[in-house]
């Protein structure tokens, strides 16, 4: 008895010996090696192709600044996630360093020697040559809401690198004088996708403004709820004659009112506004319950045919009509970018009781040969904050995609330029009601310990016959 005891005791202990051994060698080879997994669904602390593809392009030299001191960053603290996805731009050439404020108190008066871009202690700076852009740990790390977490880190650095080493930064004007969204309340989100591709965002008045700024790369006009002046109507016109690029967003107008001017600026271009709301009756093309809240399929042209993402489907939730005018020319080109399915119905707003049966274009591209070019959709509402932070954001992400997408691209005649998007940290919850609480209950407090019980008798009885 007494070998045999020894027998198995020596076997035991030589065992967990060398399990412990293994283990410490493997923590020891993953320490030297600095091995990493993302685990996260959408891979959110990883860097996309997308971005990889991007920085493996730029010639310049680059350099992040972190104004911190990193040695004081803990495993669970937020700005932890920003310097291990820091550590990847630098494995692709990108220079990072950390420099504490109060330790080095110049560096800030460096990075801004106008003062006017309030860098402070905690900031990231983006620097190549002369050029700087500033990005805040919040805006990086992204704001919380009851949907999750929108972490833009990738984009928003991303954006950085793509800003201070391009040469030239076209400016986009959101005009403002007819009730249209703000940039700087409505449209934060989409003017930051703009800014992290390399576009700078102004507002513009057309009333203030003799004509239309000679640096103006791209006009929007989101969601106006009046029409152009005929004032306003010349200088939108002239500005397209000088191979403007003009976006138009309509949403649908419950009163009778018209945009005859939008009409004889868009008309040029062989595309007409209908005052119209669409109704989708297709059930697989709009939400249980609300036919007004329907998906469009983008259609197949040399603009779509691109843009490589994998949802072809754009979440455009009231939306008017728009018609491709049956007015060719041989200079002009026009395209369908998005339309419903056959079943859907339009409603006119005008004549009230009167329908018409689709399909309906939702979004229209045209192009003057070598020349302007406008975009329009019939919808504005997809590309507002409060619809990108709704319980529908990740549905309507895709649509803001595509947007940037086209005015990256199309609108500024770049050969698929590489877009960067933000990602939703979601929070996975399990909800259970009380009869499934008092199962789960039992199980853990009373049926889970009688098993681990029941199993350690067993083998006590079996060993101690040994």
């Amino acid at each position: 008895m007494d070998k045999r005891s020894l027998k198995y005791g020596s076997n035991s202990i030589i065992l967990i010996a060398v399990v412990i051994a293994i283990a410490v060698i493997i923590n020891l080879l993953v320490g030297m090696g600095d091995i990493k997994w993302d685990l996260t669904k959408d891979k959110l602390y990883s860097l996309s192709d997308e971005s990889k593809t991007i920085i493996k392009d730029i010639k310049k030299d680059v350099t992040i600044y972190g104004l911190f001191d990193d040695g004081q960053i803990g495993s669970g603290d937020a700005y932890k996630d920003l310097t291990n996805l820091l550590g990847q731009y630098e494995k692709l050439g990108i220079k990072v360093t950390y420099i504490d404020p109060d330790k080095d108190p110049g560096t800030i008066a460096s990075f801004d020697k106008d003062k006017t871009k309030n860098i402070a202690r905690g900031d990231f700076v983006v620097k190549s040559g002369n050029k700087v852009k500033k990005l805040s740990a919040q805006d990086l790390y992204g704001q919380s809401s009851e949907y999750g977490r929108m972490f833009s880190a990738e984009p928003l650095i991303t954006g950085a690198i793509k800003f201070v080493t391009s040469d030239v930064t076209p400016i986009a004007y959101f005009v403002q004088g007819h009730d249209e969204n703000s940039v700087d309340s409505d449209l934060t989100q989409v003017r930051t996708a703009l800014e992290n591709n390399n576009m700078e965002v102004k507002q513009l008045s057309l009333v203030t403004e003799e004509n239309i700024p000679e640096d103006c790369k791209l006009l929007v006009f989101a969601s106006p709820k009046k029409d152009l002046t005929d004032a306003e109507m010349i200088k939108v016109n002239a500005y397209l004659k000088k191979n403007g690029r003009v976006v138009f967003l309509f949403d649908p107008v419950e009163s009778g009112n018209k945009f005859p001017n939008f009409e004889e600026v868009l008309q040029a271009y062989n595309v007409g506004i209908n005052y119209d709301k669409v109704k989708e009756l297709d059930q697989n093309m709009h939400l249980p319950g609300d036919e007004y809240s329907l998906v469009a399929k983008l259609e197949s042209n040399d603009i779509n045919s691109s843009y490589s993402s994998k949802e072809q489907y754009l979440f455009l939730p009231d939306s008017r009509s728009l018609s491709i005018l049956k007015n060719d020319k041989e200079w002009l080109k026009t395209y369908s970018l998005a339309k419903t399915t056959d079943k859907a119905q339009a409603a006119s707003i005008l004549n009230q009781g009167e329908t018409q049966s689709g399909p309906f274009d939702l979004a229209i591209a045209s192009e003057i040969q070598g020349g302007s070019k406008v975009l329009v959709f019939g919808n504005g509402v997809f590309l507002t904050d409060r619809a990108l932070s709704s319980q529908y954001s990740t549905y309507f992400a895709t649509g803001a995609n595509y947007f940037v997408y086209t005015i990256v691209n199309w609108m500024q005649d770049k050969a698929d330029q590489t877009t960067i998007s933000s990602k939703l940290v979601s929070t996975k919850t399990l909800t259970t009601n009380e009869s499934q609480v008092k199962v789960i209950s039992v199980v853990l407090m009373g049926v889970l310990p009688v098993l681990i019980m029941g199993c350690g008798f067993v083998v006590w009885s079996r060993r101690r016959h040994l």
